[in-house]
């Protein structure tokens, strides 16, 4: 009797351990974040070593990982991440690239570690052998479940809203392939389905939507523009009875506006004020910009044409719209004086013209003025006398020779002679201006005494200078008189 305690303890010992040890192996048995793999690098062009951009990768074995697939980015790089093994395991992968001989490479990799695989691809019929398991070799026998969709063709990257006259669709072509790189046949027929994954929302349509594969594995549908600019992102996608998404990389196709919209039509140049009366001088031009827009706001379609005239000056007769809807010309002075002799003397009329859908002339007229290169400088306070220790105002207008603010950048400076200082209106950059006023025609500066030492009563002066943007200089002097009195 005395031997039962024992061999009962014996008993749960053991059982202990069976269920200690049965924890440790279902533990064990867990996936966990150690386990899982990436493989990255990049896809290039053997020669230039330049990336591959839309190179697609696909894992060929072994077969619990075959299928699985990447597309390269603009680099040529991609990556295959949180890849679930156990063990040391040897993965193939194989790029392949539309005009390139294909390559397979195989890697050994372990778990929880990153591993980095690049490809060099051949271009087809370079007479260059593919990689190290044999890349480059026809894969023969019939192909399997599919794999990856690989743009072939596309026949215009960007076309043009639909009635502008222009090209309205463009064709695109995919080809279907296993994960061997074998195309779909007349045995596999794939369908492939066509979805726009952003765009201008203006009616841009796929049609068809959906294609199944030719013969050779193909498929080929078209992109119609709509109402709107804008850029649209098109994706060819397959679901696989496994219910396996396999999509293309994007296309992206650029919608050129439509025709000019008399709303949304402008004209301006970058100054209205301009010197240039009476002035011949080609070295000068002024920028002259139509903005023209379809009536969404979009820019027209690139190379719409938009003529240009003027009352005065010598303009480019017309330009073409860039890709932003912009058509820009130059104005030269040309030695006309438009409106001499009237009230309106120096004014001017330039007009914008183009054609809207209806093939009818819209117009935009803007008003410039032709300022003179030489300034009128009046000093409108007389001479001026500083007190002792104190300040005089001077004040004084200045205009071109017919009374009109001088252009749009002319420069007034005002500096002084004899131990006098000038604050106020001293340094000016005039702005964009038809009509005069105060910091515009009419000016101010205030001048004091800046000698401490000196006893006697002194004469001073201040000098007026201004600058043209095209470099003429016209300058004006005023005297006065500074006191000084020692004590006071």
């Amino acid at each position: 009797m005395s031997s039962l305690p024992s061999l009962k303890g014996k008993k749960m010992k053991r059982v202990h351990l069976f269920f200690l040890s049965s924890i440790f192996l279902i533990i064990a048995c867990q996936p966990s974040d150690d386990d899982f793999v990436t493989i990255q690098g990049q896809v290039t062009d053997d020669r230039s070593g330049v990336g591959l951009s839309g190179a697609a990768l696909i894992i060929t074995s072994p077969d619990e990982l075959s299928g699985n697939f990447a597309s390269a980015d603009s680099s040529g790089n991609y990556s295959f991440g949180s890849i679930d093994i156990t063990e040391a395991t040897d993965v193939s992968i194989r790029a392949t690239q539309t005009g390139y001989d294909s390559d397979t490479r195989t890697i050994t990799v372990v778990p929880g570690q990153s591993f980095t695989l690049n490809f060099e691809l051949s271009e087809e019929g370079s007479g260059e052998e593919g990689g190290d398991d044999g890349g480059g070799q026809v894969v023969e026998g019939e192909p399997g479940i599919p794999a990856a969709i690989v743009l072939t063709e596309v026949s215009e990257t960007a076309i043009n809203i639909r009635q502008t006259g222009g090209t309205v669709n463009t064709t695109f072509s995919f080809i279907v392939q296993d994960s061997s790189g074998r195309n779909m046949n007349e045995d596999t027929p794939t369908e492939v389905n066509f979805e726009i994954i952003k765009g201008p929302n203006g009616g841009e349509a796929v049609v068809p939507e959906r294609v199944e594969t030719n013969e050779d594995g193909e498929v080929v549908s078209n992109l119609f523009s709509g109402d709107s600019a804008g850029v649209v992102r098109l994706e060819a996608y397959i679901i696989r009875d496994d219910g396996v998404r396999i999509a293309s990389s994007p296309i992206l196709i650029a919608i050129n506006g439509g025709f000019p919209a008399a709303d949304r039509f402008f004209v301006a140049p970058i100054n209205f004020n301009v010197e240039g009366f009476g002035l011949i001088d080609p070295s000068i031009q002024y920028a002259i910009t139509a903005s023209v827009g379809d009536r969404y706001g979009n820019p027209v379609k690139v190379g719409t044409a938009v003529d240009f005239r003027t009352e005065a000056g010598r303009i480019d007769g017309s330009s073409i719209t860039n890709d932003r809807g912009f058509a820009a010309v130059q104005l030269s002075p040309d030695g006309s004086r438009p409106g001499l002799g009237t009230a309106e003397v120096g004014f001017f009329t330039v007009t914008a013209k183009t054609v809207d859908e209806d093939n009818e002339f819209i117009e935009r007229d803007i008003t410039m003025l032709f300022t003179t290169r030489t300034a009128n400088i009046t000093f409108t306070s007389g001479n001026f006398d500083i007190p002792a220790d104190g300040a005089d105002n001077v004040t004084f207008t200045v205009t071109d020779q017919n009374g009109y603010p001088m252009a749009a950048g002319t420069t007034i400076s005002v500096t002084s002679q004899g131990d006098i200082g000038v604050t106020g209106d001293a340094d000016i950059e005039l702005g964009d201006f038809f009509t005069g006023g105060a910091g515009i025609t009419n000016f101010t500066v205030t001048v004091q005494d800046l000698d401490d030492i000196n006893s006697t009563s002194q004469s001073a002066s201040v000098t007026v200078t201004v600058t043209t943007p095209a470099g003429n200089v016209t300058s004006a002097t005023l005297t006065g008189t500074r006191q000084k009195v020692i004590g006071n």
